[in-house]
């Protein structure tokens, strides 16, 4: 059981810290795109677009892996969709090529050079190395005969504790071994929950407030999405 638990704190911590790669690699595109693009008529349609890009990928990235969207974010993203001229069913995958497709436009029309182009695409590469991260780990869970094992023997061994005190005639014995298999099961129970960071709850990683983040940063803090669902003193974050 303790084995179980240190894999699936693991695997969430994984996570966290590859949305936190993110959360960087957001901030080192707009750097890019801020002292590589002119200061002239276009730069602000250009910046907006390609920030608008990297905005949307990330919450797309985020619905992809809860399989849903938080009900007061899905309206703003599709207005961000529709602004960009995208169709609903973009993926992310859809957007990182959307993305290289640009940086080629740009250095054709000699708006970067080819330096800065490299530059640029090489902040792309590790935003995909986060992305295929963090699709590893929704993709791959732990083995379902080993969640068969483990919940099958804490059962047992708490089940034979609880009878061991229970045959003791303490009159405390009782209450001591239930709570003893309660304790066993509940430590069991929350391995299992840790074990998918995505999940929308207490126990996945708070992705709406790290995709609001990135919007702030890359959108100005008075964007749509800037705005998580929940505010700064709430006790869960989704």
């Amino acid at each position: 059981m303790a084995f179980r638990n240190t894999q699936a704190y693991n695997r969430w911590w994984e996570a966290r810290t590859l949305w936190g790669g993110l959360v960087n690699g957001s901030r080192n595109w707009r750097n890019g795109l801020l002292a590589l693009l002119p200061n002239d008529s276009d730069r602000t349609a250009e910046l907006n677009k390609l920030l608008g890009l990297q905005v949307l990928l990330v919450w797309t990235l985020n619905g992809e892996l809860r399989g849903s969207y938080h009900p007061t974010c899905a309206p703003k993203i599709d207005d961000l969709r529709q602004q960009l001229g995208l169709g609903k069913n973009s993926s992310s995958q859809d957007l990182l090529q959307l993305l290289s497709a640009e940086l080629l436009k740009l250095c054709d029309l000699g708006r970067i050079d080819g330096l800065g182009r490299l530059n640029l695409l090489n902040v792309q590469k590790e935003t995909c190395n986060f992305l295929g991260g963090l699709e590893r780990i929704r993709n791959q869970p732990l083995p379902a005969s080993y969640d068969l094992f483990i919940k099958a023997i804490v059962w047992i061994f708490g089940y034979l504790l609880f009878i061991r005190l229970d045959s003791m005639h303490d009159p405390g014995g009782a209450l001591i071994g239930f709570l003893c298999l309660f304790g066993f099961v509940l430590a069991e129970r929350l391995g299992a929950y840790t074990e998918n960071p995505f999940v929308d709850g207490i126990f996945g990683l708070p992705m709406n407030r790290i995709c609001a983040t990135i919007s702030s940063n890359l959108l100005t803090a008075n964007h749509p999405l800037a705005t998580p669902p929940q505010n700064q003193s709430a006790l869960i974050w989704t």
